[in-house]
C-alpha cells in the first residue's frame, strides 16, 4: 500500500457531514452540565475590560515568574500544558537548538504547583503535533487522555479547556473535543487573518454569541516585536460584548525566541491591566457568558487551518489501508461482521451513500480474498476496526489499532465472532514496548514516538501474519491460522538492538463482545486454569478455550469482557529471535475437564520444546 494516497479536501470535508452536524449541535446534545456553567440558559452579559490570559507549552518561567506575578496582581490565567518538551524528553536540536528540557520546561509535579496556586491547567495535547491533519487527529483522543491521566496523578482536575498546538485546527479535532467533553478551546488568529510572527497584528476579539466555544480566537499573540502601545491597542477592544484573548508562551522563552516575551515587558503589560481595572481571567471563566442551549453557527467548524498543501489532506492510516482494497474491506465488514452502513462509513471515511454505491458497483480488482465458502466455519478474518471490540472499560483502550486484531468466527453461529488481540501488549526490561491501543504511556509515548497501524497480511485461506518494527529496531510479529477447526497462533520477537532483552511478557486478549452466547460481562462463565482460559456459553454446552506456551497469567476482565492466557517469552540476547505458540479451540458438551486436561498436556509438551 502506498502511503502517498490522499483525498481531496472538498471530498473529505463533505464526508465529515455527520461530524459537523454533531459540532453544530454541541450545546444541545453533546455537553454535560458542570459547576461553572450558568444555571439558566440565558448567558450573562459580557462586561467591558474582560481579558482572557493564556500561556502555552509548560515552560519553567510560568512557575518561577509568571504565576507568582499573576497571583500578586489577583489575575486568573490558563496554562496549557503538553508532554512534548518535558525534562525526560530528548531535545530536538533542529526545532529548538537552544533548548535544555530540564532547565526550560516543567514536569508534571511542577505543573501541579501552578494549579495549587489557583490557576487553570488546560490540555495542549501530548505531542504538540499538527492536528489539522486528519491522520494526526485520529490519535488526538488518546493524547488528551494521556495528559489527563498524568495530571490526575499529581492532583490536577481533568481539563475543560484545550489549546490547538501551533494554532492549527480542523473539523476532526473539534469532533474529538466534543467526544471528550471539553467545554472551550482556543485557536489563533486564522482564518480571519494570515498571522505572521513579528507583524504586531490584531486578531479577532472573542464574541460568545458569534464564535463556537471550541474555536475561540486569539486577539493578541505575543512575540518579541510586541510593544506596550500595541498591547494597549489590543486590550482596548475589550468592550461592547467582546472579550480579548491573549496568547503568551515563555517569559522568557529561551527555546523558542520567536515567541519570547521578556519578564520586564510582561510585568509592564500586566501592571497596565491592573492600573486600568481590567478583569483578567482564565479561559474556563468565560462559561457564564455562553449560551449552551444555542451554540453559534460558526462557519469555522468547517474550516481546516492551514489549508492543506496542494488541496489534499492525509487520511488516517487505517482509512488509507481500507481504501487501498475497498471491496475486500466492504465485504469483510458488511457480509461477515455485519456492520451497518454508518459503521462502515467510519472505517472508509465515506458517506453512507458512497458506501452503498460502491457495494452496488464494486471495482474489478481485489488484492485480498475472503473465504471461498461463506458456509465454512470457523473462519478467520482481519478485524476491520471502527467498531470498538469491547463492551465496557472503553477508557482502558482508546483508539485501538486494528492491525493486531483477528476475528475468529464461531463454528456454531456464522454471525458470532471473537477478536484475538495478538498481541495486546508486550513488556520487557525496557518497560512497556508495545500497546495495541492508548491507555498507560508506553516507552514510545514517553519519547513522543508515534506508532502507526500495520494490517495483517493474508497468506493462503485461513492464514494471516504481520511484522512490526519498533523505533529502536526491535522487530516482532505474529501469525494465526486455522488447522482442523482450531486456531494455531505464534508470537515472535527479534532483538536487533545492542542490548539484551529480559522480562519479556505478552498480553494476548480474546475479546468476546461479538459472540452473543459468550459475551456476558462476568467471570462466572469462565474457568481459569494453570495455563488455559475457557468461557462457557449461556446454555453451558459450548466452550471456547485458549492456552499459550509458557503461560504466566491466566485471567479475565468481566467489563470488556475478555479472557487471557498470557505468555512469557524467553530472554532474547542481542541478535537473537524468540517465539511462543498458542491455541484457541472449541468444544461442545458438558464435560470440560477433559479439554482442560488436554490443554495442560499441550502446554507441558510445548514448554519443553
Amino acid at each position: 500500500m502506498s502511503l502517498d494516497y490522499k483525498i481531496n479536501r472538498r471530498e473529505f470535508i463533505s464526508n465529515s457531514a455527520k461530524g459537523i452536524a454533531a459540532i453544530s449541535a454541541f450545546g444541545v446534545t453533546n455537553v454535560k452540565g458542570d459547576d461553572t456553567a450558568p444555571s439558566t440558559s440565558r448567558p450573562n452579559p459580557v462586561p467591558d475590560k474582560l481579558v482572557v490570559l493564556t500561556l502555552d507549552d509548560a515552560l519553567k518561567s510560568h512557575l518561577t515568574f509568571v504565576a507568582p506575578l499573576l497571583q500578586e496582581l489577583g489575575f486568573g490565567a490558563t496554562f496549557f500544558v503538553t508532554h512534548a518538551w518535558m525534562p525526560s524528553i530528548r531535545p530536538l536540536p533542529i526545532l529548538f537548538p537552544r533548548a535544555n528540557n530540564s532547565v526550560d520546561f516543567l514536569d508534571w509535579q511542577e505543573i501541579a504547583e501552578i494549579h495549587q496556586m489557583g490557576f487553570e491547567i488546560g490540555n495542549h495535547s501530548w505531542t504538540h503535533d499538527d492536528f489539522s491533519i486528519p491522520r494526526n487527529a485520529a490519535r488526538l483522543r488518546g493524547e488528551l487522555v494521556l495528559v489527563e491521566n498524568e495530571l490526575e496523578k499529581v492532583g490536577v482536575p481533568r481539563p475543560v479547556s484545550f489549546a490547538y498546538p501551533g494554532n492549527l485546527f480542523g473539523p476532526e479535532v473539534v469532533e474529538v473535543l466534543i467526544d471528550r467533553d471539553y467545554k472551550l478551546a482556543r485557536r489563533g488568529m486564522t482564518p480571519e487573518l494570515d498571522y505572521e510572527f513579528g507583524k504586531n497584528q490584531v486578531g479577532p476579539t472573542y464574541d460568545p454569541g458569534k464564535h463556537h466555544p471550541l474555536l475561540i480566537p486569539s486577539t493578541g499573540i505575543a512575540d518579541p516585536s510586541f510593544t506596550l502601545e500595541h498591547f494597549k491597542s489590543v486590550v482596548s477592544l475589550a468592550q461592547q460584548g467582546q472579550v480579548v484573548v491573549l496568547q503568551f508562551h515563555g517569559v522568557p522563552d529561551r527555546p523558542a525566541p520567536w515567541v519570547h516575551t521578556s519578564p520586564d515587558k510582561f510585568r509592564m503589560y500586566m501592571e497596565f491591566l491592573k492600573e486600568q481595572n481590567y478583569r483578567v481571567i482564565a479561559l474556563q471563566d468565560v462559561q457564564p457568558y455562553l449560551n449552551r442551549q444555542e451554540t453559534p453557527a460558526d462557519p469555522n467548524v468547517r474550516v481546516r487551518s492551514p489549508e492543506p498543501s496542494y488541496g489534499y489532506v492525509q487520511l488516517p492510516d487505517e482509512v488509507e489501508a481500507t481504501r487501498a482494497d475497498m471491496d475486500y474491506w466492504l465485504r469483510n465488514m458488511l457480509d461477515y461482521h455485519h456492520y451497518t452502513l454508518a459503521e462502515a462509513s467510519l472505517v472508509c471515511g465515506l458517506t453512507e451513500k458512497e458506501i452503498s454505491h460502491r457495494v452496488a458497483h464494486p471495482g474489478k480488482k481485489q488484492k485480498n480474498h475472503l473465504p471461498t465458502s461463506k458456509n465454512h466455519f470457523p473462519a478467520l478474518l482481519p478485524y476491520p476496526g471502527g467498531r470498538h471490540p469491547r463492551i465496557g472499560f472503553l477508557e482502558g483502550a482508546l483508539d485501538p489499532k486494528r492491525g493486531t486484531k483477528a476475528s475468529v468466527f464461531l463454528p456454531w453461529d456464522p454471525t458470532s465472532y471473537l477478536v484475538v488481540d495478538l498481541p495486546e501488549a508486550i513488556f520487557s526490561n525496557l518497560g512497556l514496548i508495545f500497546l495495541a491501543h492508548t491507555h498507560v504511556p508506553t516507552v514510545w509515548n514517553d519519547q513522543n514516538e508515534v506508532l502507526t497501524n500495520v494490517d495483517w497480511s493474508l497468506k493462503d485461506e485461513g492464514s494471516m501474519a504481520f511484522r512490526f518494527t519498533l523505533p529502536n529496531g526491535i522487530v516482532f510479529g505474529a501469525s494465526i491460522r486455522l488447522v482442523d477447526e482450531q486456531v494455531e497462533m505464534e508470537l515472535w520477537l527479534r532483538n536487533v538492538t545492542d542490548q539484551d532483552l529480559t522480562e519479556l511478557t505478552a498480553q494476548i486478549c480474546v475479546l468476546l463482545k461479538g459472540a452473543a452466547e459468550f459475551n456476558g460481562q462476568t467471570n462466572e462463565n469462565k474457568v481459569f486454569g494453570k495455563s488455559v482460559a475457557a468461557v462457557r456459553s449461556l446454555t453451558g454446552q459450548r466452550w471456547v478455550l485458549t492456552t499459550w506456551q509458557r503461560a504466566e497469567h491466566v485471567w479475565g476482565n468481566p467489563e470488556c469482557p475478555c479472557m487471557h492466557s498470557d505468555p512469557t517469552l524467553p530472554p532474547c540476547p542481542s541478535g537473537q529471535t524468540v517465539r511462543v505458540l498458542g491455541r484457541l479451540w472449541f468444544h461442545e458438551g458438558p464435560n470440560i475437564d477433559r479439554e482442560l486436561g488436554r490443554a495442560l498436556l499441550w502446554s507441558k509438551l510445548n514448554d519443553k520444546s
